[in-house]
């Protein structure tokens, strides 16, 4: 099995494309729609720590990510990787930088979408495109869900990918 940081290189000059969604487009991605509902009971009045896969729809659960910031490392890192997104990397994803696989201005643009996210508390519904350089091709919706460790700092989040969209291009 070849690894997520072997794969690096396959990912390092990606012309790619991101469209912001607005949050009320949620509904035309049912199982989005509900992944976002099952956040915002977690959230009450903050933000919540976690989510439970075993409260989203069983359909979403290869595609849920969980990501957290190591202060160690000063970076984001992949706590658990969607299997939706090990399987497309061709191996396992868990441990590694969120930035590895990215050219420096795409993981900079990143690090700013994750900084303005957890700073408003709000969640992000995000539509992207690409293809590797092996012609895979790489689109999806994404739910970002912010989470707090604590109730308080921002330092973790889920990425949940819509099974409905991956793969599918943004004009087909």
């Amino acid at each position: 099995m070849v690894s997520y940081r072997d794969q690096q290189d396959n990912f390092w000059s990606l012309p790619s494309v991101h469209i912001p969604l607005d949050l009320d487009q949620v509904d035309r991605f049912p199982l989005l729609a509900q992944a976002l509902e099952v956040w915002r009971r977690g959230a009450g009045d903050g933000i919540p720590s976690t989510i439970d896969p075993l409260d989203m729809p069983p359909a979403l659960i290869k595609g849920i990510s969980l990501i957290e910031w190591r202060e160690d490392a000063g970076d984001w890192y992949v706590r658990l990787a969607s299997t939706l997104l090990a399987q497309g990397h061709g191996g396992p994803l868990t441990g590694a930088r969120l930035a590895d696989g990215l050219r420096p201005d795409q993981a900079g643009r990143m690090r700013e979408r994750i900084r303005v996210m957890q700073e408003s508390g709000h969640a992000a519904l995000d539509r992207f495109e690409f293809d590797d350089r092996k012609g895979r091709i790489w689109s999806y919706v994404r739910l970002a869900l912010p989470l707090s460790s604590d109730g308080i700092k921002r330092d973790r989040y889920a990425l949940i990918f819509d099974p409905d969209t991956f793969g599918q291009r943004i004009d087909g």
